[in-house]
């Protein structure tokens, strides 16, 4: 994660994971017969994440750039750095947790929904 950075952080992250995943809960839906037309409401959510995602890696390239020179100098007098390795283990770290509480909250969500329909079946 980043921090410091606007929508970076684990909720907002859920949320760009989330709104980007919508469209395909719509085809779902539509493709069960059950869909009630959101998709002016997807369509805003899923723009919404887009423009974050290209605003979080504008502001990333800038700071890399910046970082990036660092390093090079670093480099060229001899010291090494494991910035690279420290990104991926980072980015890794990250995308694991969030795929693991965004699954487990569809899991949730999923039987909740179905324990649900069993007791208003009986």
């Amino acid at each position: 994660m980043n921090p410091g950075l606007p929508g970076a952080g684990i909720g907002g992250l859920f949320y760009i994971l989330s709104a980007l995943w919508m469209p395909i809960c719509e085809l779902w839906r539509r493709r069960q017969g059950n869909a009630p037309g959101r998709w002016p409401l997807v369509a805003r959510q899923f723009g919404i994440a887009v423009g974050i995602i290209v605003a979080m890696s504008g502001v990333f390239w800038a700071l890399d750039t910046v970082l990036m020179l660092q390093q090079v100098a670093a480099h060229a007098a001899g010291q090494m750095h494991a910035m690279w390795i420290l990104r991926a283990s980072a980015l890794a770290v990250t995308s694991g947790v969030l795929a693991t509480v965004l699954g487990t909250v569809h899991v949730v969500r999923l039987c909740l929904r179905l324990s649900t329909v069993r007791h208003a079946a009986r």
